[in-house]
């Protein structure tokens, strides 16, 4: 991540994609539109040739992936959302944290400085997932977190709860510890 998409993911509370970021994880919605644009598309070009042509009930169909396409739209646009946390917790028990939560889940560091801690994981081909990516954020005295669908993989709208998990635990830890600070 630059230090723009960092600073713009802190200040909106959303994670900055990068364009081919931003291409594979809207890949879906892309995908989706363009199913529904073909049949708009010759019904279009019929009205400004000054064909009539009767709309069949079936061609409605195309209404199906722009619906979809929205959802997943509304869909992937959430998945962008960081999870803020307060703590008090230094830098250096957040790094510990980060690990012991690393370590369960199975998170391959990737990047790893002052403002930002980005991981992969790299399930198994039977796991349902094709992996996740995860992005801490460290804005004083605050952990933003997030979650999504590897951005070097395939498009996906499913990580099994994978991503849920990912954030969950680690919050869960930061609460634990913020609330028992003589863990460390």
């Amino acid at each position: 991540m630059t230090t723009q998409q960092i600073e713009y993911s802190i200040e909106t509370g959303k994670l900055s994609l990068s364009f081919w970021g931003k291409i594979n994880h809207y890949g879906i919605v892309l995908y989706s539109f363009l199913l529904s644009s073909i049949p708009i598309f010759l019904h279009l070009k019929y009205f400004i040739l000054g064909i009539h042509k009767q709309l069949k009930p079936f061609e409605l169909l195309f209404l199906i992936p722009l619906i979809l396409g929205l959802l997943f739209y509304w869909m992937q646009k959430n998945r962008l959302k960081f999870k803020s946390i307060e703590t008090n917790l230094s830098r250096e028990e957040l790094n510990k944290l980060i690990e012991k939560v690393a370590k369960e889940l199975e998170w391959k560091e990737t990047t790893s400085n002052d403002k930002v801690y980005i991981a992969k994981t790299d399930p198994g081909f039977f796991s349902g997932s094709w992996g996740e990516q995860i992005t801490i954020l460290f804005d004083q005295n605050r952990v933003l977190a997030n979650s999504i669908c590897r951005l070097d993989q395939h498009s996906s709208v499913v990580s099994m709860g994978r991503n849920r998990q990912n954030i969950e635990t680690l919050i869960d830890e930061i609460k634990n510890t913020n609330h028992n600070p003589e863990k460390w």
